[in-house]
Order: structure tokens, then sequence, then C-alpha cells
């Protein structure tokens, strides 16, 4: 998956929420490894940017990131929109904000040795 511009990928993000329903994507393995580290980086961002805890640079390098993360997602750029938007559906269904920064906390290193 090429890069998609940030603010596109914002838009395709935002967008998704309001597309009719499809049927849930099955991503497993790596790239579902992948899909959830990506998820994590980019909500986690997001929260810290909107909170005022990281300035404008190191939330466009996050939100990057996290979009570059996709490139281990198979399918279209599409389908990896709708795998965000279901990933974060689940993760804001299953875990506080407390327990969502924890998780990141655990995990970005990994995730960004195996992903980056």
């Amino acid at each position: 998956m090429r890069i998609l511009p940030l603010a596109a990928a914002t838009l395709a993000l935002g967008l998704s929420a309001s597309l009719p329903a499809r049927a849930d994507l099955v991503i497993s393995g790596r790239a579902a490894q992948a899909l959830h580290c990506s998820a994590l980086l980019y909500m986690v961002s997001e929260e810290l940017y909107q909170g005022g805890y990281i300035n404008r640079s190191d939330y466009s390098w996050a939100q990057t990131a996290a979009v570059k993360m996709l490139d281990y997602v198979p399918g279209t750029d599409d389908q990896k929109v709708q795998a965000m938007a279901q990933r974060f559906e689940k993760i804001f269904a299953s875990r506080s904000l407390p327990q969502l920064m924890n998780e990141f906390d655990k995990t970005a290193p990994w995730c960004q040795q195996n992903f980056l």
C-alpha cells in the first residue's frame, strides 16, 4: 500500500463510520498484529494531540507511521480503511482510555521494532 496522504487517511477513516455496514474482514497472523499496532498508534496519538500532550510534528509522525504499518495488511485501501474501523470499534468496546494507554505503553516498542 502506498502511504495515503494524512488528510486523506483521516478523512477515509472518518467516512468509514458513516458507510453502510459490510461483512467483517478476517485478518490473522502478522497482518492482524500490524493492524492492531496501527490502530493503537493512530488512536493514542489522536488522544495525546487533542489533549495537548504532544506537538503537531509528533502527531503527524505518529499518524503517518500508523498508516505505514498498514503495508503489512493485505487488501485494497478501502479494505484497509474498513479493517481499521472494525479494529477501532473492537478496541473502544473492550478498553477504557487508561487501559488503551497502558496497552500502548507496553506494546509500542514491539510494534515499532516489527512494523516500522
